[in-house]
């Protein structure tokens, strides 16, 4: 009994099987995800030319962005819109996302500086009430246009204004055509009684 209780009290102390020193266990490493683009557009991809517009993007997983041609205020994040104000007619911006694990990402978006936009405005008319064939007058001012249509009347451009004698009650449309088929347009009803 006394040598069953030696070999006992010595496999306690010392172990029993392999003495080999071990390494300590390490935290495991999470692995480091990829970095992705979820979104990247031209808030409107039509900018008038001269004026500034948005460039928006979102990205998962990025330590480092970069737009070329180069924008301000560019850095990681899920949603994020940058000023842009291109100076070619057609632009195309590009941006680059890395991640931590030495991956990137690349998308491109295609920006127009075109024409400013048509403008039609202070739309007015002489009388909303009139009796059969008398005289109308509906006058307008308008901003970057290249053609102004009228319907019905007779346009003066010096004046920018409608004549008209309606017989019955008469909707005039004025329409402001722009550069790059832009369109602005408004209308007036002129009831005969």
């Amino acid at each position: 009994m006394r040598l069953a209780l030696a070999v006992f009290l010595s496999l306690v102390t010392f172990g029993c099987g392999d003495n080999t020193p071990r390494a300590p266990r390490m935290a495991e490493k999470k692995p480091v995800e990829h970095v992705k683009i979820v979104q990247f557009y031209a808030a409107d991809p039509m900018i008038p030319k001269g004026t500034k517009g948005n460039l928006c993007y979102g990205v998962e997983n990025a330590v480092k962005l970069e737009i070329d041609p180069p924008v301000d205020g560019v850095y990681p994040a899920m949603s994020r819109c940058v000023e842009i104000a291109p100076a070619n007619r057609k632009t195309t911006y590009t941006l680059t996302a890395y991640g931590a694990d030495g991956g990137r990402e690349t998308k491109s978006v295609n920006v127009t500086a075109g024409a400013p936009p048509p403008k039609l405005f202070d739309l007015w008319v002489n009388a909303i009430d009139v009796h059969p064939g008398e005289a109308v007058k509906v006058c307008f001012k308008v901003e970057n246009v290249q053609k102004v249509k009228v319907s019905p009347g007779t346009l003066d451009p010096a004046t920018n204004c409608v004549s008209d004698n309606p017989s019955k009650t008469t909707t005039y449309k004025i329409t402001a055509l722009g550069g790059d088929n832009q369109v602005d347009s408004g209308t007036v009803t002129v009831k005969v009684r």
